[in-house]
């Protein structure tokens, strides 16, 4: 994974592509970073329980242009480069860093790539399990599933 070790030291950057980079190697990085901040030492996760995450979220994830895994990294790795450089992650505890970075990941989980509204329009099982805010609800449900 010679593209990890490059990457790596990018994290805490501004200019990473991810859409330049594979599936897995996204997936190493992500994990790095949750390494990075300390989370699986302080809250005593397995980094297996915590690669399974990772990957369940990408498996998760469909291809449509913008709601895809590239992006999901992307704000992952944006939010972690973003609170490094404005100096959140250190007021941050344990539980809030994880809670930062889980809701990176999750926030578009099975994103079908289009509106709630056009949801909401076109009926269908999403429309019909969730009256208002559908999207952000169905992304929420399914990353405590």
């Amino acid at each position: 994974l010679q593209e990890y070790s490059i990457e790596k030291h990018r994290l805490d950057s501004f200019d990473m592509d991810p859409t330049t980079l594979s599936s897995n190697v996204l997936c190493h990085l992500c994990l790095e970073i949750f390494v990075l901040l300390h989370i699986p030492e302080h809250l005593a996760m397995h980094d297996g329980r915590l690669k399974r995450f990772i990957l369940a979220v990408r498996e998760h994830m469909y291809d449509n242009p913008y709601h895809s895994w590239f992006h999901v990294f992307d704000v992952c790795q944006t939010a972690y480069a973003l609170g490094l450089k404005l100096g959140i992650i250190d007021r941050l505890g344990p539980w809030q860093r994880f809670g930062l970075m889980t809701a990176c990941l999750s926030h578009d989980l099975e994103h079908p790539g289009v509106s709630g509204p056009f949801l909401a329009q076109a009926g269908g099982a999403l429309a019909a399990a969730f009256k208002d805010q559908i999207l952000e609800k169905h992304h929420a449900l399914r990353a405590f599933e």
